[in-house]
């Protein structure tokens, strides 16, 4: 029984498009991603968890930087994002990366079995986080080590949030946005409520550093980026059920607001991130 089950139902049906733009998720989550493993301090010879590791492309990184003689458990609710997973690690030549589709609030990830635990963006969809990282926690070793990045909240983040209110200015619709608690991508944006969901799962010394910064893409790619922007997150919610003519406005619509952010050439919009460290 999966605990999670809304979750999992959700990430199997955006699986399919998730590896499809999965080049354009990395220039939005690649470097933030990078800078939360340098923060997790991966040494040769370590064993990791990285949780929520979608389709591996994080997986294979920390699976490198542990080296032969170290390994890496891909963890993830959708096994749809696994089958892509898999794939990478075998088309990369990368053998000491595993994968296994499952459940962190509930999934028996052993005890006093790893080094450090990380996640890019994947820890923000627990129905129940105290259970999840306390199971995390359970899992690292004595002296392991957490690491993980996070959305601060959507207006930090104008690559959401311009799609979305361009899309809302179309349908006159907003997307149902999850209760104050609820798994969605801003449910750890506040530093504050981090500090007691990782206390109350038994971490200490944890530290909550935000970083911001500016996505930037050649004009010439935004035709593309408006596509992407219109398949997920907010936009995609709203457009579920619409019509071709309204997906059509809403595309124009998007591509126009984007446009309103390029800057000497340069698509320009905000990102805002939590880089986490906490021990055990």
């Amino acid at each position: 029984m999966v605990a999670n089950a809304e979750q999992a139902e959700f990430w199997a049906s955006v699986a399919p498009t998730w590896v499809e733009i999965e080049h354009h998720q990395e220039g939005i989550a690649g470097e933030p991603g990078r800078r939360a493993i340098d923060c997790l301090d991966v040494r040769p010879g370590q064993r990791v968890l990285d949780l929520g590791c979608g389709t591996g492309p994080t997986t294979v990184e920390l699976a490198r930087r542990v080296g032969p003689h170290g390994s890496v458990l891909g963890v993830d609710i959708a096994a749809e994002m696994l089958d892509r997973a898999r794939q990478r690690a075998a088309e990369e030549g990368v053998r000491n990366a595993s994968f296994v589709h499952a459940d962190v609030q509930s999934h028996d990830l052993g005890s006093d079995a790893y080094d450090r635990a990380f996640s890019r963006f994947g820890v923000m969809f627990y129905a129940d986080p105290v259970a999840a990282f306390s199971n995390v926690r359970r899992a690292l070793k004595a002296d392991g080590t957490l690491g993980f990045v996070c959305w601060q909240n959507v207006t930090a983040n104008e690559w959401m949030l311009v799609p979305g209110m361009a899309v809302t200015s179309v349908t006159g619709s907003v997307p149902a946005l999850p209760e104050p608690g609820q798994p969605g991508p801003f449910s750890l944006c506040d530093a504050d409520r981090v500090h007691e969901i990782l206390a109350a799962a038994g971490f200490a010394d944890i530290e909550v550093v935000p970083h911001n910064d500016v996505i930037s893409a050649p004009e010439g790619d935004l035709p593309d980026y408006a596509d992407v922007a219109l398949r997920m997150g907010a936009a995609r919610e709203v457009l579920m059920e619409a019509d071709e003519a309204t997906r059509a406005e809403a595309l124009e619509s998007v591509t126009a607001a984007l446009r309103e952010k390029v800057h000497d050439g340069q698509l320009r919009l905000s990102r805002g991130v939590l880089v986490v460290t906490a021990r055990t």
